[in-house]
């Protein structure tokens, strides 16, 4: 009995350990005045956990605060998109690295941060058709 009642409290205690890891920000609790490197840091430590809500978050506020800032956009918009592709959600996936790849063939593309050109290209070139 006490082996059980142990147990099970060592199940509820990893439990805990695991979803406090898992844990999602609110945008509105993440200052204003946080750079785009900064949460841009902040979501690629949500990927290294693979905590994908929190990384979108991230990714998303730089869309949301920083969305004038082409590169930084792109950058973020490319992020969400490769989440996609690693969650398997294909046709999602495919629509965001169309649209990156789409806005380097539009006027003032030049100015954008190559390597995301290249990144979108290649993830794109993974989907199953």
């Amino acid at each position: 009995m006490l082996r059980n009642i142990f147990g099970a409290l060592l199940i509820a205690a990893l439990t805990l350990t695991a979803t406090g890891c898992m844990s999602v920000p609110d945008p509105a609790s993440i200052p204003q005045d946080t750079t785009v490197r900064e949460l841009s840091q902040s979501g690629q430590a949500a990927l290294d956990e693979s905590n994908f809500k929190a990384a979108e978050v991230y990714y998303q506020l730089i869309i949301d605060r920083y969305g004038s800032d082409p590169a930084a956009r792109t950058a973020a918009e490319f992020e969400i998109a490769h989440m996609r592709l690693k969650q398997k959600k294909w046709a999602d996936a495919r629509s965001r690295l169309e649209t990156i790849i789409a806005r380097y063939e539009e006027a003032g593309g030049a100015g954008l941060p190559p390597e995301y050109l290249v990144l979108a290209k290649n993830d794109l070139s993974k989907i199953p058709q």
